[in-house]
């Protein structure tokens, strides 16, 4: 039998590789992970325990907040916030930046997605946690826009914990991408998915076809792209498309895919958050061999207005993406969309 590998272990021996490391990272990692495991407690026990459902309140979106949404949020707040790591919390579901008391105050900041997926709760679709951590750079004890608000490449840890028929903590420190399902008999996440690579075939495309009325041009010509590619030989791409961007990512990621959320004539900037689901993804996608866009520039070198700047995003397979920005590039006259160009 293999040797079974934890995610604490896991973590403490990349911390090995890096004798200068403080180690607070790798303990600030675990606290996350702690989090995804109560979380998931509560997501697997929601219809028993009557906390299914809206609970009558929005968020900073304009979105109907779940009480999930809310138990996510808290629980978040309890454990990362309190763990002694971070100087500041940016959650999607809050307006303001959560700065943490002196008492607990660390050297980093975790932007999050406390569920993703949210409106799915009620029907049992996989929903999930996404995060983005960045280490302080302004001196002293004050948080300053200078930590808030980063381009992508300054991320020092990414990932995302998603649960559905088991619950999977996905993360990288730039050195790979590594997933661990968590084993609810022991309350550990064992490597299971080392060294995640993106499959060199793009075999999957998710997108809201439903958007279609409101799209831009180039949209419509990189799809019928993609879909020429399906012959009287052989079917090469299919159509999957979850809803929960988490799982739509994760699927993608094992099998090879792309994922597109275009501006439209409803949102001309975009629809996802670049701190909280954006950026995080594309710091993994990169490192599992991978591409993401807006249509125009690298997802991980826009420099956010505030902290729910919002983008479109394609992300997935490199030669797709780039397709996509020759489809942008051509639709505005600055370039071709033929597949050979």
């Amino acid at each position: 039998m293999d040797r079974l590998t934890t995610l604490t272990q896991h973590i403490r021996d990349a911390q090995l590789q890096h004798p200068g490391a403080s180690g607070e990272l790798s303990s600030l990692l675990t606290q996350i992970g702690v989090a995804g495991k109560l979380i998931s407690s509560k997501v697997n026990m929601a219809g028993l325990v009557k906390i299914r459902g809206s609970a009558g309140t929005t968020n900073i979106q304009g979105e109907v907040q779940h009480r999930l949404d809310q138990l996510a949020e808290q629980t978040i707040r309890d454990v990362v916030g309190r763990s002694g790591y971070v100087c500041a919390l940016m959650s999607e579901e809050e307006e303001e930046v959560i700065e943490i008391d002196e008492a607990y105050r660390g050297r980093y900041v975790v932007a999050y997605d406390p569920l993703d997926g949210s409106s799915n709760i009620d029907y049992n679709v996989s929903i999930g946690t996404i995060f983005s951590i960045f280490r302080k750079v302004s001196p002293g004890d004050e948080v300053t826009k200078a930590d808030l608000y980063r381009c992508g490449t300054e991320q020092v840890a990414a990932g995302y914990i998603i649960y559905g028929s088991s619950t999977v903590f996905v993360y990288t420190v730039g050195q790979g991408v590594h997933g661990f399902t968590l084993d609810p008999t022991v309350g550990e996440y064992i490597l299971s998915h080392e060294d995640i690579r993106l499959p060199s075939a793009c075999k999957v495309l998710s997108v809201n076809t439903c958007n279609g009325p409101y799209w831009s041009a180039w949209v419509h010509d990189f799809l019928g792209q993609l879909l020429a590619r399906n012959d009287d030989q052989k079917r090469r791409l299919t159509d999957r498309h979850i809803g929960s961007l988490v799982a739509d990512f994760h699927r993608n990621l094992l099998m090879g895919g792309i994922f597109l959320y275009p501006e439209d004539a409803r949102s001309p900037k975009g629809k996802l958050r670049l701190m909280y689901e954006a950026n995080p993804l594309a710091f993994i996608i990169e490192q599992a061999g991978g591409s993401a866009t807006n249509g125009r520039d690298r997802i991980l070198e826009i420099e956010p207005e505030w902290a729910h700047h919002r983008v479109p995003l394609v992300i997935g397979n490199s030669a797709e993406v780039e397709l996509a920005r020759r489809c942008v590039l051509a639709a505005s006259g600055n370039g071709s969309s033929e597949s050979e160009a």
